[in-house]
């Protein structure tokens, strides 16, 4: 996640292995300089109108994972979830580097419009991610063609995004619920939710190794736990911080999605999520 007044460059040395990122054959480094192009057209649209804008071009519908981006940070969801959400879809794509690769890239690229970055700026930083040699040697050739988007069948990059593990849907959607009961009924509520109505022992150790006063401490071994955890105590921990620091249900939704690797479409009715959640909540406290 990123620090409060972290530049978006120390960010993204700090959370990523950029050298995942540099040791990519060259042939899939020039298909990524299309999605750096792609960020760079979707950074003057901003620039000149408005983030929201971006939605009303022809490329917004380029890219699945383009679009996921840009529509978070349209819909005023802070840098420090969108950055979460990258990371938890990254972690997901540790036996495919072009895959981590693109991600980053469009993920560092989303989070630099959010902050107004120029075109230029974007573009440039974005390309130093490719390795210092390849900068070297095709930046001219970059800088010259940066109108040219050329993104078709035979260079793009799409994501294999995994499919929905009915492990984690019944689980998600109590989880979502009980942050709903936290909101709106208080931290006394949601604890004896978790304590006397659910039986998930691992939810019951998270919640309390986390609900702590020092909320440095708290955020410190969750960060901590979370670096090697498996997918479902990452899952579990990530619902149990948002519960805490009471996130909207809407931006945990898709966290919670990035941390299984699943792909949602923003524009997927809400109403049938949060329909969900008030069925899950009932459940819970009958």
């Amino acid at each position: 996640m990123i620090k409060k007044n972290e530049m978006i460059s120390d960010y993204v040395e700090r959370a990523y292995d950029l050298s995942r990122i540099s040791g990519l054959p060259i042939t899939d480094k020039f298909r990524l300089i299309n999605y750096i192009k792609l960020v760079g057209k979707a950074t003057e649209v901003a620039r000149e109108k408005d983030i929201s804008d971006i939605k009303n071009t022809h490329f917004y519908e380029v890219d699945p994972s383009f679009h996921l981006l840009i529509s978070l940070i349209a819909s005023g969801i802070q840098s420090d979830m969108v950055s979460q959400i990258i990371e938890g879809y990254c972690h997901n794509f540790e036996d495919s580097d072009i895959y981590y690769a693109k991600l980053v890239i469009l993920g560092a690229g989303t989070m630099m419009i959010q902050n107004g970055f120029d075109r230029d700026s974007v573009v440039s930083y974005l390309v130093t991610l490719l390795g210092d040699d390849f900068l070297r040697n095709n930046f001219g050739r970059i800088y010259e063609e940066k109108e040219v988007l050329d993104i078709d069948e035979e260079n793009k990059i799409t994501i294999k995004f995994k499919n929905f593990d009915y492990t984690y849907r019944k689980l998600k959607y109590d989880l979502l619920a009980l942050l709903k009961i936290k909101r709106e009924q208080g931290k006394a509520k949601v604890k004896d939710a978790i304590f006397t109505r659910c039986d998930n022992k691992d939810l019951k150790f998270y919640y309390t190794l986390l609900d702590l006063k020092s909320d440095e401490v708290s955020e410190y071994i969750y960060h901590k736990l979370m670096k090697d955890a498996p997918k479902m105590d990452r899952f579990i921990m990530t619902a149990v911080r948002c519960i805490l620091t009471e996130k909207s249900i809407l931006e945990t939704h898709y966290l919670l999605n990035a941390i299984i690797g699943k792909y949602t479409r923003f524009e997927k009715p809400y109403s049938e999520v949060i329909d969900e959640i008030k069925l899950r909540e009932t459940e819970i406290l009958s």
